[in-house]
């Protein structure tokens, strides 16, 4: 039983919504299946028989026009009623009543708020108007009120039926776009967080190039410069000494790899501590030889905020290394000092063959010293070039 009637539910739906043409020929099958059992004759006195194929022509007119129910209801409409007329004038069929009833329901279902007010209208003025003529006819009371009763079912039970249709299919419609809208804000909240997880890997990616690039270049540069003093002068006893000093910068590189290896390795609290200026700034000048140094030591700028004293001494450590790299040997000076709640870090050296360091050094310091709140310029005249820092004493949010 439930089987059947989740069957019968199903065609009910196929039909209600059909576009026309399959609903056209089951309408136009049961109208003939009608008229042959001989269902007619339901309007006038069945003494006036008349032929069964008289009933066929207006059933084919109706059956013409459901064929457009959902395209044009109201020609669907247009065609129902007077073939309705037409068949009661003859004295009736059940078939043309289904007709006039899929007129009034295709008009309500699928046509326009105009259309449906006409239908509504039509309707009431019928029932009204049958209940007078009867009043006014001699009818009994029982009589008008089952006449009456039978008019009003027979119009306004397809109106009601297509409105709740229409109102399942719009609760439908509305809870499949709330669907279509949740699923693109889903997608787009996604494509929002991939791109904020590719943001931040390429950030990390570029804060680890910047750390193994101030960390180990300069020792890496030292030790190149080094070792092409030692190939460039003539065997002596200043080879060992050079060679000393290559192996001292080339464990201090891989003291610095080490130290980056175990920051990337480590988690939580186990995390190596940076080297800081306050604290390590001491021994980063006197890795390079011939450095002067002015102002204060390093040590004397304490106390910086920790975001600060690590930028300062990548910052430090990248002049010193451009210097190195690009400028006069033992011309480098470096100048440092505290005022007004900032810090100011020179670095200057004489430049040979008009060599400028461009490259990821400056766009380093530049970057490391916008991201505490401060600036780097640099400065180039007199055949001298000129690293200047200014950093404030307390990180500062951007």
């Amino acid at each position: 039983m439930k089987a059947l009637l989740s069957a019968l539910r199903r065609l009910g739906r196929g039909y209600s919504d059909d576009a026309g043409p399959i609903s056209a020929l089951g309408l136009l099958l049961v109208g003939l299946v009608a008229i042959a059992l001989g269902l007619k004759g339901i309007w006038l006195d069945a003494s006036w028989d008349t032929p069964a194929w008289w009933h066929v022509v207006p059933l084919l007119v109706g059956c013409a026009g459901n064929a457009v129910r959902k395209s044009h209801p109201a020609i669907t409409l247009g065609l129902a009623v007077p073939a309705f007329v037409a068949d009661a004038a003859i004295g009736g069929s059940l078939a043309l009543l289904l007709v006039l009833f899929d007129g009034i329901y295709s008009a309500e279902r699928f046509g326009s708020e105009r259309l449906r007010r006409v239908v509504r209208f039509g309707a009431g003025v019928v029932v009204a108007g049958v209940v007078i003529a009867a009043v006014l006819g001699g009818l009994s009371f029982q009589t008008t009120a089952g006449l009456t009763l039978q008019i009003a079912a027979m119009l306004l039970i397809p109106v009601w039926w297509a409105m709740d249709v229409r109102h399942r299919s719009e609760l439908a419609e509305a809870a499949t776009a709330r669907a279509e809208l949740e699923a693109a804000r889903a997608a787009e909240q996604a494509r929002a967080q991939d791109a904020e997880r590719r943001g931040a890997v390429q950030a990390e990616r570029s804060r680890m190039a910047r750390e193994l690039h101030d960390s180990v270049a300069g020792d890496v540069s030292a030790l190149v410069i080094r070792a092409g003093a030692a190939l460039a002068a003539p065997p002596g006893p200043a080879d060992r000494e050079s060679l000393a000093a290559v192996r001292e910068n080339g464990l201090h590189a891989l003291a610095e790899l080490r130290t980056m290896i175990d920051v990337l390795a480590a988690e939580g609290e186990n995390e190596p501590v940076a080297p800081v200026l306050t604290e390590d700034g001491a021994d980063l000048l006197a890795r390079f030889d011939g450095t002067t140094l002015d102002g204060v030591p390093p040590g004397a700028l304490a106390p910086l905020s920790p975001v600060v004293d690590r930028a300062g001494y990548r910052i430090l450590q990248e002049a010193l290394t451009n210097a190195a790299r690009h400028g006069a040997a033992g011309t480098a000076a470096v100048c440092l000092s505290r005022e007004n709640g900032h810090v100011r870090l020179e670095v200057s050296n004489a430049v040979e063959h008009g060599e400028r360091g461009t490259g990821l050094g400056v766009t380093s310091m530049t970057e490391r010293a916008h991201a505490v709140g401060g600036r780097v310029t640099i400065d180039e005249g007199a055949g001298t070039w000129t690293v200047a820092a200014r950093l404030p004493t307390a990180e500062v949010i951007r």
